[in-house]
């Protein structure tokens, strides 16, 4: 039987390659930022078959403990994978958020991943499920409000600088 994590991964490799090929290091004004948002959700809908499998996966996970197993309540986390070949060099980090979590900056922009856990209307930065693009240089202090969301966050060669002050 496939590891369930490695399951996760064989499920998330389309979304991982469309990211990379998307290139979000490059998207540094709105034009293409818009572009590389439209593109994700033409490509992969989220109520499309592979981006429910991975929802469904994520929940699973998230429930048996074998995701987002560190962390307070409000906000557990976890690295799904390294920046690797066979991630297409973005790193998969996970969290079930519900309020904010710690500020970060993103040197080469971070793709994210939304999807709804708990709540009518939870929001992402004001963002509803689905997903969001953070352009490189952004820095934020990642919000839900209304509810949990489960945040897939994918990082260009897992870049990301913590503030933790």
């Amino acid at each position: 039987m496939t590891d369930p994590k490695d399951r996760l991964l064989e499920l998330l490799d389309p979304l991982l390659a469309k990211v990379a090929a998307l290139d979000p290091a490059a998207c540094r004004d709105r034009d293409s930022a818009t572009r590389l948002l439209e593109d994700l959700r033409e490509s992969f809908p989220l109520e499309s078959p592979p981006v429910a499998a991975i929802r469904e996966l994520v929940g699973q996970g998230i429930t048996e403990g074998w995701l987002c197993q560190h962390g307070e309540p409000a906000a557990r986390f976890c690295r799904v994978a390294k920046p690797s070949a066979a991630t297409h060099d973005l790193s998969v980090d996970l969290v079930s958020l519900e309020g904010p979590a710690l500020r970060h900056t993103h040197p080469q922009g971070e793709v994210t991943l939304g999807f709804v856990a708990q709540g009518d209307d939870p929001r992402f930065d004001g963002h509803p499920a689905g997903w969001v693009f953070m352009e490189p240089g952004s820095t934020h202090t990642p919000t839900v409000s209304g509810g949990r969301m489960h945040l897939l966050y994918f990082l260009p060669g897992g870049a990301v600088e913590w503030h933790r002050d």
